[in-house]
């Protein structure tokens, strides 16, 4: 018997990779829970986020976040160097920062879907009010787009970006962009 668990095809997102910064699995944590997941640390290689805080699946519809191999960060160290160099590579980087900051949207990023317009709202106010003093200046609000207004990608889907340096699925250097968004009814 074939078993379905969401969808008529079956297919699903079941996981994204992250990595983080060496020696920052517990503020990796913290910034997860901000963003509104359900941390669960079980002390092994990866730290588990549920995005589905109400799903008793640890399997599906999650973040994983271990820290960032040997081998990334030990290129990752050589990058961060030339990016303070301010030669070529350090000025496209800065243009690519302001990009994502003025079309979040169009940049890469993943997305979490929250169920209501005040649970948007309350985690955007997490973001811009955070007082976690590892957290402040860390994680800030790239933008934020309602329906119907320049930027908005439908007229019926509020998104606010989040970007951050703490974890990414890639290059940590680099930072993680997450729309957070939300189906606007009104």
């Amino acid at each position: 018997m074939e078993r379905r668990l969401v969808g008529e095809s079956g297919l699903f997102l079941n996981h994204v990779e992250m990595v983080y910064r060496p020696g920052e699995r517990e503020l990796t944590g913290r910034a997860l829970e901000l963003l509104g997941c359900e941390v669960v640390d079980s002390g092994g290689h990866w730290l588990l986020a549920k995005i589905d805080r109400s799903s008793p699946s640890t399997n599906n519809n999650v973040l994983y976040a271990s820290e960032v191999p040997e081998e990334q960060w030990a290129f990752e160290t050589a990058l961060q160097e030339r990016l303070a160099s301010g030669d070529d590579l350090a000025a496209a980087y800065r243009a690519f920062q302001e990009f994502q900051v003025r079309r979040p949207q169009f940049a890469t990023h993943f997305g979490i879907r929250f169920p209501s317009m005040d649970a948007w709202r309350e985690a955007i106010a997490r973001v811009e009010e955070c007082d976690d003093p590892g957290l402040r200046g860390r994680l800030s609000l790239s933008g934020e787009f309602h329906p119907r207004n320049p930027g908005a990608y439908s007229p019926d889907l509020a998104q606010a970006f989040v970007k951050t340096d703490i974890f990414a699925a890639g290059l940590v250097t680099l930072g993680q962009h997450i729309e957070l968004q939300v189906v606007d009814e009104d």
